[in-house]
């Protein structure tokens, strides 16, 4: 059972996961490594493993500018946001 504290955390959030798994999706289907992805998105290699493994949670902000690197197009950016609220 998740505890309260959990439970108010984002990164457990069913919704959130899914954006993380389609981040992944997208990373894996361009062909990128973590640190790949995290050259051109002008971070650590870490960033990204601790984002992949729930470790850290994105703000919109970060999520955004790595679907964008990701060549996820404005539309469709809004489009995943939007499926998430």
């Amino acid at each position: 059972m998740i505890s309260m504290k959990e439970k108010t955390k984002s990164i457990f959030n069913p919704k959130y996961q899914k954006l993380i798994s389609e981040i992944i999706r997208l990373r894996n289907e361009r062909g990128l490594t973590q640190r790949e992805l995290a050259k051109l998105c002008g971070v650590s290699h870490c960033y990204i493993g601790r984002v992949e493994t729930h470790e850290r949670r994105l703000d919109l902000i970060e999520t955004i500018d790595i679907l964008k690197v990701l060549g996820v197009s404005k539309k469709e950016i809004l489009k995943t946001i939007e499926k998430l609220i």
